[in-house]
């Protein structure tokens, strides 16, 4: 899967215990990541975008991209997944968004159609990063996300917490945004890697995974 709206195969999951469960941890000397900060917002939601021509601005817009198309809400996922996809490719993003939000419904005991439950809501959080160029202007971003979940009405605990992991692949693209500005967007790869083992933050199976902590703002908040 090329990129994070057409499908959800590729989806790494360290499922929930049903009891409370003991993590180790260990002091790391992993240095965190600061995301690069957007140039503006996009969108009722206020999207970033407008991220920097560099290493950094790609793994900034790739978890900015996942936190935004990950959600309960079909409009919210279209608008997000045409944002950050190119121009050619934004009908098979919109149509891909729809059937994230269906498939994170299903997971979670959710009307796959129509209208939530007062209070059901979902969080995507980014919590680790690791990166590599491809090819000039194009970097492969592993983004490990925190996926909080409740399930509405009276229910108003959270019902589902666990780490996830995508893979995107993202790319320059200097027409972007208007004239003189570029962005980085998300396209499909025809060369898909495995993803990184998913781990919490501050265990040793999160930095034998290569993964870096992040600190600083967040790219959605």
């Amino acid at each position: 899967m090329g990129t994070i709206l057409l499908g959800v195969g590729a989806w790494q999951i360290l499922r929930p215990e049903t009891t409370p469960s003991t993590v180790q941890t260990m002091d790391t000397t992993t240095a965190a990541v600061v995301l690069a900060p957007p140039s503006g917002y996009m969108g009722e939601a206020g999207y970033p975008v407008g991220f920097p021509h560099t290493e950094m601005g790609a793994v900034s817009a790739a978890a900015a991209t996942l936190e935004a198309t990950w959600t309960l809400d079909f409009q919210q996922a279209e608008q997000a997944a045409t944002l950050y996809a190119l121009p050619e490719q934004q009908e098979a993003a919109r149509a891909g968004a729809r059937a994230v939000v269906a498939e994170w419904r299903e997971t979670l005991g959710l009307p796959t159609g129509g209208k939530l439950p007062n209070g059901a809501a979902m969080r995507t959080r980014t919590i680790g990063v690791q990166w590599q160029a491809r090819a000039q202007d194009q970097i492969q971003v592993s983004v490990l996300v925190q996926v909080t979940a409740t399930k509405g009405n009276e229910d108003t605990d959270p019902i589902y917490s666990s780490p996830w992991v995508m893979n995107l692949l993202m790319s320059w693209n200097s027409s972007m945004r208007g004239v003189g500005h570029g962005d980085w967007v998300n396209i499909r790869d025809p060369l898909p890697s495995a993803l990184p083992e998913a781990a919490l933050p501050g265990t040793p199976e999160f930095t034998a995974a290569g993964w870096k902590p992040i600190s600083g703002p967040e790219p959605i908040s």
